[in-house]
């Protein structure tokens, strides 16, 4: 008896003392090194309004006749689109509005949408927050509901990585809405 326990304990030890097998891992992703919120001043004689983007942020104009531009954050490679549509006529704030949802809501067969309200005493709009297998990370529509709506698409130019840049995701998510509570209609 007691020399069968001693075996056994002799065999878990020599068990315990074999390599574990090997297998290949992915590659490691680089350590995130999120920048201070620092903002800078955006104002364009063609646009209808000014904000403050994050001062580690590139602004890119489309065109120099024209509010249509991109504001691109070169240590993260990702981009903001904003695009100014203009209200009047057939193109009310309640059909810009739900245009713009309805190209949002398009995302829901890969991901999720959670929509949050914004309001400031310069209009109101919602901040779409996007999470799963989805191209873009947030969508902003915001409006002063007469006049101005200003439609915004954050993307980044990799490929759906979103739990690794969950924190420049959310710092992100932060400066569109400190952009949207320092918006001003000129």
């Amino acid at each position: 008896m007691r020399k069968s326990a001693i075996f056994a304990l002799l065999s878990l030890m020599s068990a315990g003392c074999s390599q574990p097998e090997t297998y290949p891992r992915p590659w490691g992703f680089h350590r995130l090194e999120l920048p201070k919120s620092e903002y800078v001043r955006f104002t364009h004689p063609n646009c209808p309004f000014e904000f403050d983007y994050p001062a580690h942020g590139r602004l890119e104009l489309a065109r120099v006749d024209s509010c249509f531009f991109n504001i691109y954050f070169p240590a993260f490679d990702c981009r903001w689109h904003v695009t100014t549509r203009p209200l009047g006529g057939k193109v009310t704030h309640s059909f810009a509005f739900e245009d713009h949802r309805e190209l949002v809501y398009k995302h829901t067969q890969k991901g999720t949408i959670f929509d949050r309200p914004l309001r400031t005493a310069y209009g109101k709009g919602t901040l779409y927050e996007l999470y799963g297998e989805v191209p873009t990370a947030a969508q902003l529509y915001f409006s002063d509901s007469t006049t101005h709506a200003v439609e915004l698409s954050f993307y980044f130019n990799t490929a759906l990585k979103n739990d690794s840049l969950a924190p420049v995701i959310a710092q992100m998510k932060s400066d569109l809405v400190h952009m949207v509570e320092s918006l001003r209609w000129k």
